[in-house]
């Protein structure tokens, strides 16, 4: 068995995860910390976990990675927290002026 297509198609999504992860996303309003500033991205699951059901089994890394990618969220950059609302909005909009904070362009 060959092995070598197979690293390369996990070096091509080592690749892609670390180009993704490291982007950074819109500003937003964290309602939990009340933070205001860009978003980061979170994706669930395992990169190691994805590695091994790549090199060990195909079909279970293929799905193992389509559900990584479908999990995806972006995620206050202070706390982590998921639950971000853009500053135009009625919320936003309230909990920037309860932390005396402008919208930045």
């Amino acid at each position: 068995m060959e092995f070598g297509p197979l690293l390369l198609i996990v070096f091509f999504i080592w690749l892609a995860w670390l180009l993704l992860r490291s982007k950074p996303g819109p500003a937003m309003v964290c309602t939990a910390c009340g933070s205001y500033g860009k978003t980061t991205t979170r994706t669930r699951g395992s990169l190691l976990i994805e590695i091994v059901l790549w090199l060990c089994f195909i079909v279970p890394g293929i799905i193992y990675s389509l559900w990584r990618l479908t999990t995806r969220r972006r995620v206050c950059s202070a706390c982590g927290s998921e639950s971000v609302v853009p500053p135009d909005t009625p919320v936003g909009k309230k909990l920037l002026a309860e932390h005396g904070q402008t919208p930045r362009a």
